[in-house]
């Protein structure tokens, strides 16, 4: 098996070389776009002029945020594509009156090799649009203080809502602070970055209280109406402070009356000591087919949500400023073994990590990992992991390889939103027994700016067996 991995990691040379035209044009804007803006940073004064600051808008350092810019080059065999991606996340400092703050996130993406056709490894949303130019606004908001009474604040514009659901809305905001309770409403068009919300709606409210010093509780509610479905759902949670160290917390939901889930968690974490173990147990109540779209976004590729339970055990010990070891296990169980399927299934997870922190190289850590997995319908797997990083200067270097039973996509990607990002259910197919090398590469241009990069090889059990994907990008804060 080693010769055979060496073997498929030996035909990277060549295949880079036969698309070394498509990297040079990209590689080029990114040099030429830190460059400039490099020399804008520094040329340029960093105040904005205005009103007076007693009325309300002239700051020094008004606007403080992050930009990137970055290419994507991914290849599986005969088929690549090539993508760009601009970020921009901002925030203003207060005024009228440090009353008003303005925050913002969104992305401009580019194909830059047109569309994948209909059956093409990596045809994904940006595909499907009309232009090969397309732009996602993630949240836009201004933030008001005291709008009504003293301690209270309104969000106004696109915002999420973290609660019982992750809901990205275009609405409005209000919490308001009473002794020792915190409440909150909230109400709007709801909206997706996959999807058509027409005139979808949501609304929702929540109470926090601390009844005593080391207790603390708070209530959730939301109701979504999409066109096909009003779901209602509330959730609870419960933080307490058991011990000096030991900390428990729990979380209990219900959907259209019916139970959804709980969770229920103890930490500890000795400082002290350099230590710290988690537990926790979580159970998914009922099945979930199709509902409205916050509450069921995976249906059509994902199938219905079985329930399962999850135990998880986990632990870290440091041994002085040089060395740790951190180690955990996940139990996964489908309640009804007639509902397993590809994306729910039972698995038995343990591993095990070494931490080295300048032992022979200053300014360098290492992790080693052995990982085990039992999975049905699998052959039990013991693997190994690495990962160095160095700093020489100016660059943070760092290299390593590692191992997943299962991956989704071909981005390399275990998280949900790949999988909405793909146009077809048959666009999600499990990858299985993944070994992924990796190479990333770091410059620091200022305290503020860095160009990196980041090539991946990934090769699994699943066509394409070979996966390669370039990431070079330009951040600067500002």
């Amino acid at each position: 098996m080693v010769f055979k991995i060496l073997g498929k990691k030996a035909e990277l040379l060549p295949f880079m070389q036969g698309n070394l035209k498509r990297l040079i044009i990209p590689f080029i804007f990114i040099i030429l776009s830190s460059s400039t803006l490099f020399a804008q940073s520094e040329n340029t004064s960093n105040t904005i002029t205005g009103l007076t600051e007693s009325s309300g808008f002239t700051y020094n350092n008004f606007v403080s945020g992050n930009f990137r810019t970055q290419y994507e080059g991914r290849w599986a065999e005969d088929e690549d594509d090539y993508d760009m991606y601009e970020y921009l996340r901002f925030k203003t400092k207060n005024f009228f009156d440090n009353k008003v703050s303005i925050a913002g996130s969104g992305r401009l993406s580019e194909d830059l090799d047109g569309h994948e056709p209909k059956d093409g490894a990596f045809r994904d949303i940006l595909d499907t649009y009309d232009s090969s130019v397309n732009g996602r606004l993630y949240y836009l908001y201004a933030d008001i203080k005291n709008p009504v009474i003293d301690k209270s604040s309104l969000r106004v514009g696109r915002q999420y809502q973290y609660s019982v659901e992750t809901i990205l809305f275009d609405g409005a905001k209000y919490e308001q602070q009473l002794g020792p309770i915190d409440t909150y409403a909230f109400g709007g068009m709801r909206t997706s970055q996959y999807s058509e919300t027409y005139f979808d709606t949501v609304a929702g409210s929540g109470i926090a209280i601390r009844p005593f010093m080391d207790t603390r509780t708070n209530l959730d509610y939301v109701r979504i109406i999409d066109d096909n479905y009003i779901d209602e759902e509330v959730g609870f949670n419960l933080w307490q402070r058991i011990y000096d160290d030991l900390n428990f917390y729990g979380r209990y939901t219900i959907l259209n009356t019916l139970p959804k889930d709980f969770l229920v968690k103890l930490s500890w974490d000795k400082i002290d000591w350099d230590a710290s173990v988690q537990l926790s147990y979580f159970r998914f109540l009922n099945s979930i087919a199709e509902q409205s779209n916050n509450i069921s976004p995976f249906y059509q590729i994902l199938g219905t949500f079985e329930p399962f339970d999850l135990i998880s055990l986990t632990g870290y010990k440091g041994f002085g400023e040089k060395f740790g070891i951190s180690s955990g296990m996940d139990y996964r169980n489908v309640l009804d073994k007639g509902n397993e399927n590809t994306f729910n299934t039972d698995y038995n997870r343990a591993y095990f990590s070494f931490l080295v922190n300048n032992v022979l190289l200053k300014e360098s850590k290492a992790s080693f990992t052995v990982e085990y997995w039992n999975a049905d319908g699998m052959d039990q797997s013991t693997d190994i992991g690495v990962d160095y990083d160095k700093k020489i200067g100016k660059f943070d270097i760092g290299l390593g390889t590692n191992y997943s039973l299962y991956k989704y996509n071909f981005d390399g990607s275990n998280g949900l939103e790949s999988v909405l990002d793909s146009e077809y259910t048959r666009d999600i197919e499990q990858k299985i027994n993944v070994r992924t090398y990796y190479l990333r590469i770091k410059y620091l241009l200022t305290k503020q700016s860095d160009v990196s990069m980041r090539w991946s090889t990934e090769i699994s059990d699943t066509d394409p067996e070979t996966y390669n994907q370039l990431l070079l990008s330009y951040s600067t804060n500002f």
